[in-house]
């Protein structure tokens, strides 16, 4: 028995080996396995001592590697906060120049003792009086925080802004928390069952994971909604399915574009050139962008996305038919170059403008602009304008 411990180290020294290691004390270590050349296996001695230098090796790197880590979290943090600084500073600079700029429009308005905000692109030289009678005459776009008597108010045409009992949401603790939100705002006024959520949210999770997700994640949302401490049931949850509080006012940017193009939409087919041309500027104001514009992670409302913005396209080439109706063409080329900022490919906004060119009698535009679109086309979505445009052009030029 005692010969198979000829030539092998005490059991100390190995205990105090493997405390070594597992402190990860590989320079103590390998300095005692120096010492220990005469006993044990010289083969296994010297793996040992090339595993305690590589041992070492790797602690150095992981240790710089932390380091740098932590230097690039530093200079994270400083970046954010000059962010930070910059866009207070713009803030204030935006607002300092529409309490000026509202000043000046009171002061010049009739005191009939209501204060309109006038908001609007600057007119280009030479445009119309009429398109600057219309932008002013339609109601400015209600901001969150200035909308009466709404206890929550939510943009989500752009990114999303959201206003609850007149502060604003600034940060989210739980971004699957801000993902029950949208969602139920997308649907409100319809209850969503509590599966549907948790099937969108965790497919992949068991039901009774995906459950406990879907309750951590709206704890989130109520203390995200209720900062105030009011304890005020922001949402609720009644036979399995989880709502906005309709007890509340609610201002959903979304909500209210559907209603004034709805509104637009009945005032046209009433022959009301002017109230529906109020109603489509109205509309085309909420629409500061993409639904959900800065969430990058989700997908599940890109067909409403992709609705809302043929909706908005819809509306502005609308207001650019009208102008051209009143031949009010200085409005209705701004109208349809708007359209096209939001989508080159829009093939009705360059048939539109082509129009408003040939009346004009500027032929060399009316080409010009069919060789945009045909290129924005090939660019975009390899094809080429569509019969209707390319019958547009042969007509608008075979006149000259």
């Amino acid at each position: 028995m005692a010969s198979q411990h000829d030539g092998a180290p005490p059991l100390a020294v190995v205990a105090e080996l493997r405390r070594l290691v597992l402190g990860q004390h590989f320079g103590v270590a390998e300095q005692m396995l120096t010492s220990l050349r005469d006993v044990g296996s010289p083969a296994t001695v010297d793996t040992l001592r090339q595993l305690c230098v590589s041992g070492a090796e790797q602690l150095r790197i992981a240790s710089e590697l932390d380091s740098a880590a932590r230097a690039q979290r530093l200079l994270a943090q400083e970046v954010q906060r000059g962010i930070e600084a910059i866009l207070a500073s713009w803030e204030r600079h935006i607002t300092m120049a529409e309490e000026e700029a509202g000043a000046l429009a009171v002061s010049s308005a009739p005191h009939d003792g209501k204060i309109r905000r006038r908001r609007w692109w600057a007119p280009r030289p030479g445009s119309a009086g009429s398109a600057e009678t219309i932008a002013q005459a339609a109601p400015a776009p209600a901001e969150p925080a200035a909308v009466p008597g709404a206890e929550v108010a939510a943009c989500v045409l752009g990114p999303l802004d959201l206003t609850v009992a007149g502060n604003r949401v600034l940060r989210w603790n739980s971004l699957k928390a801000r993902t029950v939100f949208q969602y139920l705002v997308v649907q409100i006024g319809r209850p969503v069952r509590r599966e549907v959520l948790m099937e969108l949210m965790w497919p992949d999770h068991s039901l009774g994971s995906a459950r406990n997700n879907l309750n951590a994640a709206l704890y989130s949302l109520r203390n995200t909604l209720d900062q105030r401490g009011s304890r005020v049931p922001y949402i609720l949850y009644k036979d399995g399915c989880y709502l906005p509080n309709p007890e509340l006012m609610w201002w959903i940017d979304r909500t209210e574009f559907l209603s004034t193009l709805q509104r637009a939409e009945v005032a046209r087919r009433g022959g009301q050139s002017r109230q529906a041309a109020n109603a489509y500027l109205r509309a085309v104001r909420l629409y500061r962008g993409p639904l959900f514009e800065d969430d990058r992670d989700g997908d599940w409302y890109l067909p409403e996305q992709r609705r809302l913005k043929e909706l908005y396209l819809q509306a502005v080439e609308c207001l650019a038919e009208i102008h051209l109706e009143q031949r009010d063409l200085t409005a209705a080329v701004r109208f349809g170059q708007l359209a096209l900022l939001a989508d080159q490919c829009c093939e009705p906004a360059h048939r539109l403008l082509m129009r408003c060119y040939a009346q004009q009698n500027q032929q060399q535009l009316v080409s010009r602009q069919y060789l945009l679109c045909s290129d924005a086309l090939q660019d975009e979505l390899g094809v080429s304008p569509g019969a209707d445009t390319v019958r547009l052009l042969h007509s608008l030029t075979s006149r000259a």
